[in-house]
């Protein structure tokens, strides 16, 4: 208690220095002048108000909205010469203000979002009509309203070839991410993260509501930029700051949510599983005690008898089950009771000002979110504040500070304990069976309440952070500038376990006994210093831009555990070493890691028709062996926008088109710092009959070891058709990817496992295609917004390896193959009559009831010859698409997700529970009921006999199809009419995400789990609110 009290006040410490830092940085400038009253009406295209359009006089502070019937009153000052009306998804309208003037009506016409949007690239900012890559972006506001607590997840359905996977639900869950496929073996294949241009480890304590924009720079073009960390794709966030208003802006959002479980598993209700638990057993007693007399039906009592007395539930059924008199059970549906409803609630206060010389936007957030399995949950308070002032008119100093702390109760929703619980318990011990001070049910096995598991555990992760950067930018002459900037981000992560004796099965050992406790602890610094130079100018036709740049960078990574066992009691946590067994003990020194960057790009533009890019980046860095520490990333893209020229009719079809095709170089060099290192461990070794401690080579030093290596190119167009109303976007691409990482396995006479290598190559290749049509503009407005993406991946190379197993056996790297390729026996029925032993190969020791598998290579004989590719488990195709309509002062949205192309195993919950030979003192998959029995019951022809001999192999059984169809997220809004001296704008909102998912996979809860022992995911209705003050 006292180091989280002290982890709160240091916190609470860090926030009262930024407040007092913007205090002392950031005067706000004020202003007076004689002013006069004008006032307007707004109306879109078709004649309709537009709700929201921002209304500014250049060069003043002095804005307002449009309320819900377009109208505006502005006080301007009397020598304001010009307004400036915009308005999402329309051109800026500019206006001449006149003295002798005081209303002003304008009707706006529609933009070309193809070309004005401003996307962030890598270390700068550029019109969408002048980027000649392949970059993908969403607005901060289509990630705030989700009100998802990773803001990734609302990145899910957004983007073309951007794929988002939630591998669990639980709160504070981590999600992957995929731009244009996988293509790294052991290292990590996750994108770059930027913030404001500081490269971040994660985004999980990042704020939506802070959120101004999130770019993806998807080819090689794009993400050359960042050399050897951008093989993956970069993602760039761009957070929130103040806009030029002359007042403090004061805006509060709050949401509360209620989290309900998105999908049940069919599991055997009550009834079923008596019958099916009581036919086994019939079979095993007749078995047992038939020569003897014994018949199936035979009661308690007899049964009794045969077996001498003792109760023995593989024979001997429960008498509770069917005959009266004996008392009752409790039945129990597991799945009720572990997941619940949950609430969780999201709160954002922010200030922010703007002037001519200064501007602070400072936030606070909060989430509390509430696992649907008991006992789990996530908490996070985060601050941001970024401030800027400018001084002599030319120079510019900034600080952007991010605090936050998060706890998240982690506690393992185990879904196989859920679901393999017999749904009966004796009616004393309820929920609680199994679990001290109660005994478990006899016809249970040894298996504890997954509640009291859940409810007595204690699994805790606090995670401390603060990110931290400034810089001074100066305008060195007309179009020259220069910036400095510096950064430190820091991170303490605690993680502390605690399971008491009393949910071991063996509880009455001893209180404390068989407590088991772990406790890590890592600590993480990284430091930044960069420089930038940027030089923009225009003359005649031509349009040049130049940025050229130097970056140092250093991280250094502390981390420690501790376990142990046989605690005095079930109350006491501590590791005092007088009174527990420690099991393990270790420590890691930091291995620093170091990386020097020098980088530029060069951009040019003639005549509004023709651009291009180049850029180049040499990095070192200490991850890798001393021969091959620098590299160099190369990369050029051209575009030609061909409707500007003279002979592209004005009237045509399509407005607005520009061809464009790019090649670039970048790397991947995601493995920890001392992956190179030839290092030591401690070891005992025998001198003169003694045991002495001393150290061992544990790893080889790597002198060659490099980073991963992508070449890409890739052509698109962009084009907008029907007076802009339609913008298109379409990409094909090819990356080859090559040195991959890899852990080679050695002998054992090397005295270690394994060590880095670069081995093989891998080939992604797609295409991608992104849709926005404005379809209705009238007073009801409709418009949607598509994306599909379709992706090939292949290995090419594998060295001297002709396949590479993984993940036990199931899949394989092969040349030719897409990676991690499913490998396995082909399930494709069961031998259900005597005459198919005879009439199908077999494997040794066949029975009817045994599942049959195809002969590969027809042999007549199933043996391990036979694997083979059964399927990939990532997706050919990822589509999504958005609905937007609007009417007065309402807005609805709704999204839809689907992919299709992949498969997934379910190892867990899947193969565990649902395995011939299975323990039977458990609960089974529903199908079960249609399991194999005899010739004359034979069953689906799918679910073998329980006593199949084929439960050690892995095969297609368990794998099932990843395809699915969902409803993601349906919002519906609504702007409330206000008093504008108070509250400047004010919307309520109603919002469902996992609305509704059509998959053929019955083996798990999602098939975005990939197989896992997966916390399901929720389906959470939320409501919430946005005031502007």
């Amino acid at each position: 208690m006292k180091n989280k009290m002290r982890k709160i006040y240091d916190f609470g410490r860090a926030v009262a220095s930024i407040l007092s830092l913007l205090l002392f940085l950031l005067c706000g400038v004020t202003a007076t002048a004689q002013n006069r009253e004008i006032s307007g009406t707004v109306l879109d295209e078709t004649g309709q108000p537009a709700i929201g359009a921002t209304v500014v006089v250049k060069g003043t502070n002095s804005m307002t909205i449009t309320g819900l019937d377009g109208q505006f009153r502005l006080s301007v000052p009397k020598d304001a010469e010009q307004l400036e009306i915009s308005y999402v998804g329309y051109e800026t309208a500019k206006l001449v203000l006149n003295t002798g003037k005081s209303v002003y009506n304008v009707k706006l016409k529609v933009a070309d979002l193809a070309l004005d949007e401003v996307v962030v690239i890598g270390y700068g900012t550029a019109k969408k009509g002048n980027v000649t890559g392949s970059i993908a972006t969403l607005k901060g506001e289509k990630v705030a309203d989700r009100q998802n607590e990773n803001v990734l997840s609302s990145l899910q359905g957004q983007l073309a070839g951007v794929e988002i996977t939630t591998n669990s639900g639980a709160p504070g869950g981590e999600l992957e991410v995929h731009i244009r496929g996988a293509a790294s073996i052991n290292a990590s294949d996750q994108p770059l993260y930027v913030v404001d241009g500081i490269p971040v480890d994660d985004l999980n304590d990042l704020n939506a509501d802070d959120i101004e924009s999130i770019d993806v720079l998807k080819d090689a073009s794009s993400s050359a930029i960042y050399g050897s960390r951008g093989a993956n794709g970069v993602i760039l966030i761009k957070t929130k700051e103040a806009q030029k208003t002359g007042k403090v802006n004061v805006q509060f959002s709050a949401s509360f949510g209620i989290q309900q479980m998105e999908k049940k598993l069919d599991v055997l209700t009550p009834a079923e599983w008596i019958a099916w638990r009581s036919e086994i057993n019939n079979q095993n007693y007749v078995r047992a005690y038939g020569s003897k007399g014994a018949m199936a039906t035979d009661d308690y009592e007899i049964r009794l008898a045969y077996t001498g007395g003792s109760v023995n539930t593989s024979y001997i059924n429960d008498p509770r089950w069917t005959q009266p008199g004996y008392g009752d059970l409790m039945t129990i549906d597991w799945q009720d009771e572990v997941f619940r409803l949950a609430p969780k609630q999201n709160y954002t206060l922010s200030v922010s000002n703007s002037t001519d010389q200064s501007s602070y936007r400072v936030s606070l957030g909060y989430v509390d979110q509430k696992g649907i399995a008991i006992n789990t949950s996530y908490k996070r308070l985060n601050l941001r504040a970024n401030m800027q002032t400018t001084i002599f008119n030319r120079i510019t100093l900034g600080v952007n500070l991010a605090p936050s702390m998060s706890w998240n109760n982690g506690g393992k929703a185990d879904a196989v304990a859920v679901l393999s619980m017999v749904p009966f318990a004796e009616p004393e011990a309820g929920i609680y069976t199994g679990a001290e001070p109660y005994s478990r049910y006899s016809w249970a096995g040894t298996r504890v309440s997954p509640v009291a598991t859940l409810e007595r555990k204690s699994s805790m992760t606090e995670d401390a952070r603060i990110n931290t950067s400034a810089f001074i930018r100066a305008e060195l002459f007309d179009g020259l500038r220069a910036e400095v900037t510096g950064s430190y981000n820091f991170r303490s992560t605690q993680a502390r376990s605690f399971l008491p004796s009393s949910i071991s099965n063996r509880w009455n050992t001893g209180e404390g006994y068989y407590a088991t406790a772990n406790r890590t602890d890592g600590r993480n610094h990284s430091y930044l210093f960069q420089t930038l130079l940027n030089y923009d100018n225009s003359f005649g036709k031509h349009t040049v831009g130049a940025m050229a740049g130097f970056s140092l960078e250093a991280r250094t990574s502390y981390s420690s555990r501790l376990a142990a066992t046989h605690f005095p009691d079930n109350l006491v946590e501590s590791f005092d070493m007088t009174d527990v067994d420690l099991t393990t003990a270790y420590a890691t020194i930091g291995y620093p890691g170091r990386m020097a960057s020098f980088f530029g790009r060069l951009q040019y533009e003639y005549d509004n028709r023709y651009l291009m890019t180049a850029s180049i980046r040499r990095d070192g860095s200490s991850k890798f062996g001393k021969n091959k520490r620098w590299g160099i990333f190369p990369a050029v893209s051209l575009a030609y926008r061909i409707s500007n020229e003279r002979f592209w009719p004005e009237d045509f079809v399509i407005n607005s088109m520009k061809v464009r095709g790019s090649w670039g170089a970048n790397g991947n060099n995601s493995l920890s710092d001392g992956a190179a290192l030839g290092l030591m461990s401690s070891a005992n070794y025998s001198l003169g009959g003694s045991l002495m401690n001393g150290y061992a080579m544990s790893s080889l030093d790597v002198e060659d070891l490099t980073w991963e290596k992508v070449y890409s190119w890739n052509v698109g167009a962009d084009f907008s058709l029907f007076n802009s109303r339609l913008s298109v976007s379409l990409d094909y691409y090819q990356k080859k990817t090559s040195d991959l990482l890899y852990k080679v396995t050695m002998p054992g006479i090397i005295g270690f496992s394994d060590m880095w290598d670069n081995v093989g190559e891998v080939q992604n290749k797609g295409f991608e295609l992104e849709l926005q049509s404005q379809n209705l503009t009238g007073s009801v407005r409709w418009s949607t917004s598509f994306n599909m993406a379709y992706n090939k991946n292949e290995v090419t190379d594998l060295g001297n390896n002709d396949k590479i197993f993984s993940n036990s056996n199931t899949q394989v790297l092969m040349v030719g193959q897409p990676m991690r390729s499913f490998y396995m026996y082909d399930a494709v029925g069961v031998y259900q009559y005597s005459e198919d032993l005879r009439k199908y190969p077999v494997r040794k020791g066949t029975a009817l009831g045994d599942v049959r598998y195809r002969d590969v290579n027809d042999d007549g004989v199933i043996n391990d010859d036979d694997r083979t590719l059964v399927g990939k488990p990532n997706p050919d195709f990822t589509f999504g698409m958005t609905n937007k309509l609007s009417w007065k002062a309402f807005d609805l949205s709704v999204l839809c997700t689907a992919q299709f192309g992949g498969m997934l195993y379910s190892m867990s919950p899947g193969r565990y529970m649902d395995n011939p030979g299975m323990a039977i003192s458990q609960n089974v998959f529903s199908w079960w009921k249609n399991m194999w029995r005899s010739e004359e019951e034979p069953g689906d022809g799918k679910t073998p006999a329980l006593t199949s001999t084929t439960g050690e192999l892995r095969d297609t059984r368990w794998l099932y199809s990843s395809d699915y169809i969902r409803i993601k997220n349906i919002t519906l809004g609504y702007k409330l009419p206000l008093n504008r001296k108070i509250v400047r704008n004010a919307r309520v909102y109603f919002t469902v995400e996992n609305v509704w998912m059509w998959d053929k996979y019955d083996g798990g809860y999602s098939p975005e789990n990939k197989g896992n022992n997966a916390y399901p995911q929720a389906r959470t209705y939320t409501i919430g609110a946005n005031f502007s003050f």
